[in-house]
Protein backbone atom coordinates (compact mmCIF):
# COMPACT_ATOMS: atom_id res chain seq x y z
CA UNK A 1 0.00 0.00 0.00
CA UNK A 2 2.83 2.40 0.81
CA UNK A 3 4.55 1.72 -2.53
CA UNK A 4 1.31 2.15 -4.46
CA UNK A 5 0.65 5.41 -2.60
CA UNK A 6 4.08 6.60 -3.67
CA UNK A 7 3.12 6.00 -7.30
CA UNK A 8 -0.15 7.84 -6.77
CA UNK A 9 1.72 10.79 -5.28
CA UNK A 10 4.06 10.90 -8.27
CA UNK A 11 1.08 10.87 -10.63
CA UNK A 12 -0.87 13.70 -8.98
CA UNK A 13 2.05 15.95 -7.96
CA UNK A 14 2.22 17.88 -11.28
CA UNK A 15 -1.45 18.85 -10.97
CA UNK A 16 -1.41 20.36 -7.46
CA UNK A 17 -2.25 24.03 -7.08
CA UNK A 18 -1.25 26.06 -4.03
CA UNK A 19 0.20 24.87 -0.74
CA UNK A 20 -2.88 23.74 1.20
CA UNK A 21 -3.91 20.21 0.30
CA UNK A 22 -6.77 18.01 1.49
CA UNK A 23 -6.54 14.24 0.94
CA UNK A 24 -10.14 13.09 1.28
CA UNK A 25 -10.64 9.36 1.86
CA UNK A 26 -6.94 9.15 2.70
CA UNK A 27 -6.89 5.72 4.32
CA UNK A 28 -3.46 5.29 5.91
CA UNK A 29 -2.37 8.79 4.73
CA UNK A 30 0.56 7.40 2.78
CA UNK A 31 -0.12 9.69 -0.21
CA UNK A 32 0.03 12.89 1.85
CA UNK A 33 3.28 11.76 3.46
CA UNK A 34 4.82 11.03 0.05
CA UNK A 35 3.75 14.42 -1.29
CA UNK A 36 5.23 16.26 1.69
CA UNK A 37 8.56 14.57 0.98
CA UNK A 38 8.37 15.73 -2.63
CA UNK A 39 7.25 19.28 -1.75
CA UNK A 40 8.51 20.37 1.69
CA UNK A 41 6.37 23.53 1.73
CA UNK A 42 3.13 21.61 1.23
CA UNK A 43 0.62 21.73 4.11
CA UNK A 44 -1.56 18.64 4.05
CA UNK A 45 -4.56 17.32 5.93
CA UNK A 46 -5.76 13.74 5.51
CA UNK A 47 -9.40 12.91 6.20
CA UNK A 48 -11.29 9.62 6.48
CA UNK A 49 -14.18 8.04 8.34
CA UNK A 50 -12.05 5.83 10.59
CA UNK A 51 -8.74 5.71 12.49
CA UNK A 52 -6.73 4.32 9.59
CA UNK A 53 -3.64 6.52 10.00
CA UNK A 54 -0.30 4.70 9.61
CA UNK A 55 2.06 7.66 9.19
CA UNK A 56 2.80 11.08 10.63
CA UNK A 57 0.93 14.23 9.66
CA UNK A 58 -2.39 16.00 10.25
CA UNK A 59 -5.30 13.55 10.17
CA UNK A 60 -8.99 14.18 10.84
CA UNK A 61 -11.84 11.70 11.28
CA UNK A 62 -15.28 12.83 10.14
CA UNK A 63 -18.77 11.39 9.88
CA UNK A 64 -18.70 10.94 6.10
CA UNK A 65 -21.27 13.69 5.65
CA UNK A 66 -20.01 17.15 6.61
CA UNK A 67 -16.33 18.04 6.41
CA UNK A 68 -15.21 20.09 9.46
CA UNK A 69 -13.72 22.92 7.39
CA UNK A 70 -14.91 26.25 6.10
CA UNK A 71 -15.57 27.06 2.46
CA UNK A 72 -12.43 27.29 0.33
CA UNK A 73 -10.04 26.19 3.07
CA UNK A 74 -7.86 24.16 0.69
CA UNK A 75 -6.30 25.04 -2.65
CA UNK A 76 -6.43 21.46 -3.96
CA UNK A 77 -8.34 18.38 -2.82
CA UNK A 78 -7.41 14.81 -3.70
CA UNK A 79 -10.00 12.02 -3.85
CA UNK A 80 -7.95 9.00 -4.84
CA UNK A 81 -9.76 5.68 -5.34
CA UNK A 82 -12.25 6.74 -2.65
CA UNK A 83 -15.50 7.91 -4.25
CA UNK A 84 -16.48 4.36 -5.22
CA UNK A 85 -16.36 3.46 -1.52
CA UNK A 86 -19.01 6.05 -0.67
CA UNK A 87 -22.67 5.19 -0.31
CA UNK A 88 -23.47 8.69 -1.62
CA UNK A 89 -20.54 9.86 -3.78
CA UNK A 90 -22.53 12.90 -4.96
CA UNK A 91 -22.73 14.28 -1.42
CA UNK A 92 -19.04 13.60 -0.75
CA UNK A 93 -18.10 15.37 -3.97
CA UNK A 94 -20.28 18.35 -3.05
CA UNK A 95 -18.48 18.69 0.28
CA UNK A 96 -15.09 18.38 -1.41
CA UNK A 97 -16.09 21.11 -3.83
CA UNK A 98 -17.24 23.34 -0.99
CA UNK A 99 -13.98 23.22 0.99
CA UNK A 100 -11.79 23.52 -2.12
CA UNK A 101 -10.84 26.86 -3.58
CA UNK A 102 -9.39 25.85 -6.95
CA UNK A 103 -8.90 22.21 -7.98
CA UNK A 104 -10.09 18.68 -7.35
CA UNK A 105 -7.97 15.73 -8.46
CA UNK A 106 -9.98 12.51 -8.62
CA UNK A 107 -8.63 9.03 -9.33
CA UNK A 108 -11.14 6.26 -9.90
CA UNK A 109 -11.36 2.62 -10.90
CA UNK A 110 -13.71 2.32 -13.85
CA UNK A 111 -15.27 -0.40 -15.96
CA UNK A 112 -16.34 -0.67 -19.58
CA UNK A 113 -18.99 -3.38 -19.40
CA UNK A 114 -21.00 -5.43 -16.87
CA UNK A 115 -18.45 -8.23 -16.74
CA UNK A 116 -15.70 -5.81 -15.71
CA UNK A 117 -18.06 -4.18 -13.21
CA UNK A 118 -18.73 -7.55 -11.57
CA UNK A 119 -15.05 -8.48 -11.21
CA UNK A 120 -14.07 -5.00 -10.11
CA UNK A 121 -16.64 -4.98 -7.30
CA UNK A 122 -15.68 -8.50 -6.21
CA UNK A 123 -11.92 -7.94 -6.16
CA UNK A 124 -12.06 -4.48 -4.60
CA UNK A 125 -14.36 -5.71 -1.85
CA UNK A 126 -12.07 -8.69 -1.10
CA UNK A 127 -8.95 -6.50 -1.00
CA UNK A 128 -10.36 -3.89 1.36
CA UNK A 129 -11.85 -6.59 3.53
CA UNK A 130 -8.30 -7.36 4.67
CA UNK A 131 -7.42 -3.77 5.59
CA UNK A 132 -7.81 -2.68 9.20
CA UNK A 133 -9.74 -5.74 10.25
CA UNK A 134 -12.45 -5.18 7.67
CA UNK A 135 -13.39 -1.73 9.00
CA UNK A 136 -12.86 -0.21 5.55
CA UNK A 137 -15.59 -2.35 3.99
CA UNK A 138 -18.17 0.09 2.62
CA UNK A 139 -20.59 0.22 -0.33
CA UNK A 140 -19.01 0.04 -3.77
CA UNK A 141 -20.31 2.71 -6.16
CA UNK A 142 -18.33 2.11 -9.32
CA UNK A 143 -19.16 3.99 -12.52
CA UNK A 144 -18.03 4.04 -16.11
CA UNK A 145 -15.74 6.90 -17.22
CA UNK A 146 -18.77 8.56 -18.80
CA UNK A 147 -20.70 8.19 -15.55
CA UNK A 148 -18.02 10.03 -13.55
CA UNK A 149 -17.72 12.72 -16.21
CA UNK A 150 -21.46 13.34 -16.06
CA UNK A 151 -21.32 13.64 -12.27
CA UNK A 152 -18.48 16.17 -12.42
CA UNK A 153 -20.23 18.21 -15.11
CA UNK A 154 -23.42 18.32 -13.04
CA UNK A 155 -21.35 19.89 -10.22
CA UNK A 156 -19.94 22.56 -12.52
CA UNK A 157 -16.42 21.13 -12.45
CA UNK A 158 -14.35 21.85 -15.55
CA UNK A 159 -12.04 19.05 -16.78
CA UNK A 160 -8.44 20.22 -17.19
CA UNK A 161 -6.90 16.82 -17.90
CA UNK A 162 -7.97 13.18 -18.10
CA UNK A 163 -5.38 10.40 -17.98
CA UNK A 164 -5.61 6.62 -18.15
CA UNK A 165 -3.22 5.18 -15.60
CA UNK A 166 -1.50 1.92 -14.74
CA UNK A 167 0.44 -0.74 -16.65
CA UNK A 168 -1.30 -3.33 -18.80
CA UNK A 169 -1.41 -5.93 -16.01
CA UNK A 170 -3.20 -3.54 -13.66
CA UNK A 171 -5.85 -2.94 -16.28
CA UNK A 172 -6.65 -6.64 -16.17
CA UNK A 173 -8.15 -5.92 -12.73
CA UNK A 174 -9.42 -2.37 -13.10
CA UNK A 175 -9.06 0.67 -15.34
CA UNK A 176 -7.72 3.55 -13.24
CA UNK A 177 -8.33 7.00 -14.63
CA UNK A 178 -7.30 10.43 -13.36
CA UNK A 179 -9.62 13.42 -13.60
CA UNK A 180 -8.17 16.89 -12.99
CA UNK A 181 -11.07 19.27 -12.34
CA UNK A 182 -11.18 23.03 -11.75
CA UNK A 183 -13.96 25.07 -10.23
CA UNK A 184 -15.32 27.74 -12.57
CA UNK A 185 -13.85 31.23 -12.05
CA UNK A 186 -17.17 32.53 -10.74
CA UNK A 187 -17.02 29.96 -7.92
CA UNK A 188 -13.46 30.82 -6.85
CA UNK A 189 -13.67 33.43 -4.12
CA UNK A 190 -11.44 34.45 -1.28
CA UNK A 191 -12.12 31.97 1.56
CA UNK A 192 -14.06 33.49 4.49
CA UNK A 193 -12.54 33.85 7.92
CA UNK A 194 -13.90 30.51 9.26
CA UNK A 195 -12.04 28.61 6.51
CA UNK A 196 -8.74 30.33 7.24
CA UNK A 197 -9.19 29.83 10.97
CA UNK A 198 -9.91 26.13 10.51
CA UNK A 199 -6.64 25.62 8.65
CA UNK A 200 -4.68 27.75 11.13
CA UNK A 201 -5.98 25.72 14.07
CA UNK A 202 -5.12 22.51 12.23
CA UNK A 203 -1.58 23.72 11.58
CA UNK A 204 -1.05 24.72 15.21
CA UNK A 205 -2.48 21.44 16.53
CA UNK A 206 -0.07 19.42 14.41
CA UNK A 207 3.01 21.60 14.68
CA UNK A 208 2.96 22.88 11.10
CA UNK A 209 3.72 26.45 12.18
Amino acid sequence: MRRYAGMEAETVAPFLIGTRLLDLGAGEAYVAAALRRRRPGLRTCSVDVGPFLRTAGPYVMYDGTRLPFGDGTFDTTLILLALHHCAHPEAVLDEARRVTRHRLVVMESTYRNRREQFWLSLLDGRLNGHRHGGRMHVPLSFRSPEGWEALFAARGLRPVATRWLGPWWERLVHHPILFVLDKPPSAVRRPPRPGRRDMRMLEVDHGLV
